[in-house]
């Protein structure tokens, strides 16, 4: 909320204590190169923003300035609540450039994903560099380690999206729903065409979910805490089966009805292998998927 943008903002600009001795300033990022850094691959964005999808460069360079202030924000909810608010920080920019450039949908969509990925990939640095202070790793080793993952990272992002996605029109339907782009194109049409050109039972639908969203977190604050079960479904999860293809909320049923009888019969072997059996289907249904892909692509087409 306002009290987590607020709060960053306040420790974002309220300086250290100034005390810097040699060994810190060996081991940590220069200050230098977070200023060469945005100056450079800002630039970058505000090009490629206006050579390839019509954004006006300047347009480009308010993107890359909100990107700032949406990452101190990003990063103090990931402390607080353990959750970087990934669609949050998108909706803000899409909100903003609605106001701006209303009338192109391309710009709403791209300008979000500039704020909202680097305002995440800021939150779960912090995640990383955690984890390497914990291993002994000091924030410059971590840095250079992180800006060489740029290039291995973007080489098999975009060579697997041309392998997964060799036609976009796919994108949306039952092999690649992609809820949280629907949800992000939905606003950019709104937007662009205005409310007064959707479907009167959409706007319906729009009030009454909201009404519906309101409600369930009401009930949940508001219901006793002496009660040990949890009535009030999760409207989070109500969205998304609405969203999702039949068989993915399905599948989150199964496994949540799996988990809960093996709590129930062995909390204590639960409790050990729960979490790790889990990660492994997943991190199994992924791989399978990419064998598949290949296959499909290249083997058996």
């Amino acid at each position: 909320g306002w009290r987590t943008i607020a709060r960053a903002l306040r420790g974002g600009f309220g300086g250290g204590s100034g005390e810097v001795d040699d060994i810190v300033t060996a081991t940590e990022v220069p200050g230098k190169w977070f200023v060469f850094g945005v100056a450079l691959f800002g630039a970058g964005i505000a090009i490629v923003g206006e050579v390839w999808f019509h954004i006006p460069w300047y347009l480009g360079i308010v993107a890359v300035l909100m990107t700032f202030f949406l990452a101190l924000v990003a990063a103090r909810a990931t402390g607080e609540t353990d959750i970087t608010p990934i669609g949050a920080m998108g909706k803000i920019t899409q909100l903003t450039y609605g106001v701006l450039i209303p009338q192109s949908t391309a710009a709403n969509l791209m300008t979000a994903s500039i704020t909202s990925n680097c305002a995440t990939s800021s939150a779960d640095l912090l995640t990383d560099l955690k984890s390497g202070y914990l291993l002994g790793a000091n924030p410059r080793r971590q840095f250079v380690a992180q800006f060489l993952g740029i290039f291995a990272g973007t080489t098999a992002m975009v060579g697997g999206f041309y392998l997964f996605v060799p036609d976009p029109s796919v994108l949306g339907g039952a092999e690649y729903p992609a809820p949280a782009a629907q949800a992000w194109k939905a606003v950019a049409e709104v937007f662009k065409l205005g409310f007064e050109n959707m479907h009167p039972t959409h706007r319906s639908l729009m009030l009454w979910g909201g009404l519906v969203g309101l409600a369930l977190v009401l009930l949940e604050k508001l219901r006793p805490k002496s009660w040990k079960f949890n009535p009030v479904p999760s409207a989070t999860g109500i969205g998304l089966g609405m969203i999702l293809p039949f068989q993915y909320p399905f599948s989150l049923f199964i496994g949540a009805l799996i988990a809960w009888a093996w709590k129930k019969k062995s909390p204590d072997h639960a409790e050990t292998y729960l979490i790790p059996v889990a990660a492994g289907l997943i991190a199994g249904v992924s791989i399978i998927g990419v064998v598949a892909a290949i296959l499909n692509n290249f083997v058996l087409k």
